[in-house]
């Protein structure tokens, strides 16, 4: 044996140490595989079955939070507007004055009693009409506790920037209690509230305001509830843009000899009025509306009833103030700032007739 380990040894083909001839190879099989194979997909299970057990433990969670918040957020003891966090005396509206909490007449509590405190066993779910007291502005319609009588609006139109200002005034008239003033407004910059009564009694004092684009609303909440029967006036003073959209108050522009111009319309129907002013567009609300325009002295201004008078002012402005319109909706209020040219003539029955055009003035041109 030993001549025969030393012939192995010298061709290079060693023997194995004894350790090594004790270690048997276990042969690959498809037995083996397959328990491999079954460990695997347990262990993927028992994952997958863990990721769902966390998922539905958030999931519970999540719907625990909801319903501790939404106890939190509904008006209770504290006397907190409903739907708004509650915040220090010196917390206020975005571009407001300081606000107030106290929930004022329109408490659920003072006129149905008693209520249990949201979030016990004993407390009932708010109806719709309490709601709507909470946040009227949520609501699609407007309440119909106020009612406009009429409109004294003052627009200064910048045509070179597209941009116009606007003061309206609302002559309102209060039919149920209410603490918020409630109207259209979509798409203007709102700077200033004032709402007064009568100078018996003199201003309200305004808590704040802001805009609710879900339902293009202006909310100005008062410290104070308005007295039914009772007539108020709202001023807001606003910019906003002159829009490149054929709604609202927009422009539109032509080209003259290679200039191209620009003039500004409105479009209100249906509700687009909203865009151009503060105001209750729905066509239910008619009021009276008196119109005051100041713009260039190079354009002239167009509405629907005649100019009363014209000021003309140092600085190349004027002013425009149109007579007072009957009782009409919102929608068909309308007014334009041009520089188109026009022929007048009267009927035989005195009526008025008047026709601007751009073609009259494309031939004063070519004359």
């Amino acid at each position: 044996m030993g001549e025969d380990d030393a012939a192995l040894r010298a061709s290079g083909r060693g023997l194995s140490d004894p350790w090594a001839d004790s270690v048997g190879v276990r042969p690959r099989t498809t037995e083996r595989h397959i328990a491999v194979h079954k460990r695997l997909v347990l262990a993927f299970a028992v994952s997958i079955v863990a990721l769902l057990a966390v998922t539905m433990l958030a999931v519970l969670l999540s719907l625990r939070f909801d319903e501790c918040g939404a106890s939190a957020a509904m008006p209770g003891t504290d006397g907190g507007l409903g739907g708004f966090p509650e915040r220090d005396s010196n917390s206020s509206f975005p571009g407001s004055a300081r606000r107030n909490h106290h929930a004022g007449g329109e408490s659920s509590q003072r006129e149905s009693g008693e209520v249990g405190t949201p979030g016990t066993p004993s407390a009932q779910p708010p109806s719709e009409e309490e709601r709507e007291q909470w946040q009227p502005w949520t609501q699609l319609r407007l309440s119909g506790h106020l009612k406009p009588l009429h409109y004294n609006l003052m627009l200064t139109a910048f045509m070179e920037n597209f941009t116009f200002s606007g003061e309206v005034n609302v002559e309102i008239a209060c039919r149920n209690a209410t603490r918020y003033v409630v109207l259209h407004a979509s798409r203007v910059a709102v700077e200033k509230v004032q709402v007064a009564e009568d100078r018996a009694f003199g201003a309200v004092p305004v808590a704040g305001f802001f805009l609710y684009p879900q339902t293009q609303v202006l909310v100005v909440v008062l410290n104070r509830t308005l007295d039914a029967q009772r007539h108020y006036n709202l001023k807001i003073i606003y910019n906003a843009l002159i829009e490149n959209e054929l709604l609202g108050f927009f422009r539109s522009s032509y080209v003259i000899h290679g200039e191209r111009r620009f003039l500004g319309v409105t479009q209100f129907s249906p509700t687009h009025a909203r865009k151009a002013f503060p105001c209750f567009d729905e066509p239910i609300y008619k009021a009276t509306f008196k119109i005051s325009i100041k713009h260039q002295a190079t354009y002239l201004s167009l509405s629907n009833m005649p100019v009363e008078t014209s000021v003309f002012e140092e600085d190349g402005w004027v002013t425009d103030h149109f007579s007072q319109t009957p009782l009409m909706s919102t929608y068909y209020l309308a007014w334009a700032i041009c520089n188109f040219t026009y022929r007048e003539t009267t009927t035989k029955s005195g009526v008025v007739v008047s026709i601007f055009s751009l073609m009259m003035l494309w031939m004063m041109y070519t004359l």
